[in-house]
């Protein structure tokens, strides 16, 4: 294959990944949304997206085995595509955690919620933020953008801490609330999920500049 169709090629793959970026960023605020206004409909709708991004990740996947497959890449194209197929399954488990926060709304039910909704919203906001700041840090190979995710993380882990204990001191005033509350908590810890795979492709995109792995959690 020459060149430029195989930069081609790699292009089309970033194109499908905007896509699959699109497509998690709905279902994040989506689920967040359904949760709040307690919409049933919303969340199933949130359900179906996931077989999108599944489907997404699978045609992605194919394209890049068979690059590697049929070109043999060496060195920094064949981390370029590498990294791709990790990108794009850090973003296929992002969607799945937002389809957990979806079915979780189905499972709590046509009833009110025990509390406001505050931090659980606030933890959707960051993890969009994060989920962002990593791909754009991914597209323009940008290692200090990349480190930077480190940081909204922390922020991620201190707002699930705080909702959990909140929840459980709910809890354990009124303990008809332990249901709710109990999923409620798996809520947060799906975003705070979702906020770690944006850490992964952080750390991916160091790689992929540096040739070395680094931790950044």
């Amino acid at each position: 294959m020459p060149r430029e169709e195989f930069d081609k090629a790699l292009k089309e793959l970033q194109i499908s990944i905007n896509a699959v970026e699109k497509t998690v960023k709905k279902m994040i605020n989506g689920s967040i949304d359904a949760l709040n206004t307690r919409d049933i409909d919303l969340s199933n709708k949130i359900i179906d997206m996931d077989d999108i991004v599944d489907k997404f990740k699978d045609e992605i996947e194919a394209k890049a085995i068979f690059l590697i497959a049929s070109e043999q890449p060496v060195a920094g194209d064949l981390r370029k595509i590498i990294t791709i197929m990790r990108v794009i399954m850090e973003l296929e488990r992002m969607a799945d955690y937002a389809e957990g926060i979806a079915k979780i709304n189905i499972r709590i039910g046509d009833v009110d919620l025990i509390k406001p909704l505050i931090d659980i919203p606030k933890m959707a906001e960051r993890s969009i933020e994060m989920l962002s700041l990593c791909l754009k840090g991914y597209r323009e190979l940008d290692v200090k953008i990349a480190e930077k995710v480190c940081d909204m993380d922390d922020e991620m882990d201190a707002l699930k801490d705080r909702i959990i204990n909140e929840l459980m001191q709910i809890s354990m005033k009124d303990p008809s609330t332990s249901r709710q509350a109990t999923f409620l908590i798996f809520i947060a810890h799906n975003l705070e999920r979702i906020a770690d795979r944006s850490t992964n492709i952080a750390e991916d995109t160091i790689f992929l500049v540096t040739g070395s792995s680094r931790e950044l959690n």
